[in-house]
């Protein structure tokens, strides 16, 4: 061949089938320590699969991404390939490449060089988990997309991790097939996305539905008082809504859906106590049932301010800047309005009462976990009294992001949740990783940077 690129692809070519078999070794292992760390803790998958892109693999992609141009030195370009080595974790629902995810997240725990993470266990395998996850595609559509490097003979060998659902398989399959496959000119462009994109939606709701069957059948499995407690919740929930929703109507003559509100109300009522027996579970059931039985012929105006009897008292400065935040939005917009409505109707004590109880249990369901509690053990060992330091900074950081969202879905339960983990991840990062009050000074904006932008993921 006269051509530069084509004498360019024969030197890549030859450097990777001279590699091939210690890669194709390699990819075994990689396969391996995946499995062998998410069986060992645990996390539910369906199987794992590995492979080596092919030699007639690697000559497409040298002429499709131009590599001649980029990288100059065809004997290490293979060592420059992301996807040198393909490992895909497949599970069941998109639900659970999330739960994969955010467990490789707190199991590498140990940062390299400001991007790959390991696991003390293993200082030779490594994941990238700066950024967002999942990646947007060009398509418009996500996948669970992660660079790692396996330090073999010397070498960084690269790979990519996918993690991917049984119906992302199958859309992946083809896309693959259809899409990246078809060499010929595709005149209908337009009407196959319009295609593919109607196909994509249609596989998302059939995993919503299959999770939906499956939780069910997973539910009947539990206990029967933790099956009943669910259940009793959702009924209230139900109750509340409809109650709400007609009385609004009345107020002002239309109603907006506020079911995930209702959620939160309920959880913040049954969960913000511990209850240690089924009579005292029982006996906030029926206070709930009987104050909803007393508000059927209450009459509520939706469209008024809320007013406090008197000056909030604040604990600390998270429930500080929490609470005056939603102070300037509660009587601005209608969301936190009726969120807070709703509240102060179903709850025992005053505005100002509810209102300071309430920003606790954010309080704690927002910065406190068991984890965390041992993770400040740790802290106050290593920095003694300057560990406050730390903390501080991240309680702050913590509430100054969920006051930049500023939307009501910080209090959604399940964003509570998701906002709780990050911060756990943070706490588990500083743990490992930080070693001296110095060393937290000059990477402190860098951490807190990243849990700034790890809480805005979530309403992204």
């Amino acid at each position: 061949m006269s051509i530069k690129e084509f004498e360019y692809l024969d030197v890549a070519i030859a450097k990777l089938e001279d590699k091939y078999d210690d890669l194709e070794e390699l990819s075994v292992v990689i396969q391996d320590n995946f499995f062998e760390i998410l069986k060992e803790n645990s996390i539910e998958f369906l199987n794992i699969s590995a492979r080596v892109k092919s030699p007639e693999s690697l000559k497409e992609k040298i002429l499709r991404n131009k590599y001649y141009k980029r990288y100059p030195d065809g004997n290490k370009l293979i060592y420059n390939l992301s996807d040198l080595i393909g490992v895909r974790i497949e599970c069941r629902f998109a639900d659970d490449e999330r739960n994969i995810y955010r467990f490789f997240k707190k199991y590498f725990n140990k940062n390299s060089d400001g991007n790959y993470y390991y696991n003390e266990n293993d200082d030779n395998f490594y994941l990238k988990l700066e950024g967002k996850q999942p990646q947007k595609q060009k398509n418009g559509f996500t996948i669970y997309r992660i660079d790692g490097k396996y330090v073999f003979n010397g070498n960084d060998i690269p790979f990519e991790l996918q993690i991917k659902s049984l119906v992302n398989m199958f859309w992946g399959e083809i896309e693959h097939e259809i899409i990246y496959k078809n060499s010929n000119y595709i005149i209908e462009n337009n009407f196959l996305k319009d295609i593919m994109g109607s196909i994509k939606n249609n596989l998302s709701m059939i995993d919503k539905q299959l999770v939906t069957v499956f939780n069910h059948f997973e539910t009947k499995k539990k206990t029967d008082s933790d099956s009943r407690k669910k259940h009793l919740e959702n009924i209230v929930s139900k109750i509340i809504y409809d109650l709400f929703a007609n009385k609004m109507k009345n107020s002002i003559g239309m109603t907006v859906d506020f079911k995930k509100s209702c959620e939160t109300i309920i959880r913040y009522a049954f969960v913000s106590e511990d209850y240690e027996s089924e009579d005292k579970y029982t006996e906030v059931l029926i206070k709930a049932l009987t104050r909803l039985s007393e508000i059927t012929n209450e009459s509520i105006d939706f469209n008024s301010d809320i007013m406090f009897e008197r000056k909030i008292k604040f604990e600390d400065e998270f429930t500080k800047r929490l609470g005056e935040y939603f102070q300037s939005v509660i009587n601005n917009e209608f969301s936190w309005n009726l969120f807070f409505r709703i509240l102060f109707t179903l709850e025992p004590l005053n505005n100002a009462g509810d209102f300071e109880k309430f920003l606790e249990f954010l309080r704690v369901n927002f910065i406190e976990s068991k984890y965390i509690s041992k993770q400040k053990e740790v802290l106050k060992e290593k920095f003694k009294e300057r560990y406050i330091e730390i903390e501080n900074a991240i309680t702050l950081q913590t509430v100054e992001s969920l006051i930049d969202v500023d939307k009501i879905d910080i209090v959604y339960d399940y964003n509570i949740y998701d906002i709780n983990d990050e911060v756990e991840d943070i706490y588990r990062q500083i743990s490992n990783n930080i070693s001296s009050i110095d060393q937290w000074e000059k990477e402190s904006v860098r951490i807190l940077d990243k849990l700034d932008a790890e809480i805005k993921d979530i309403f992204a």
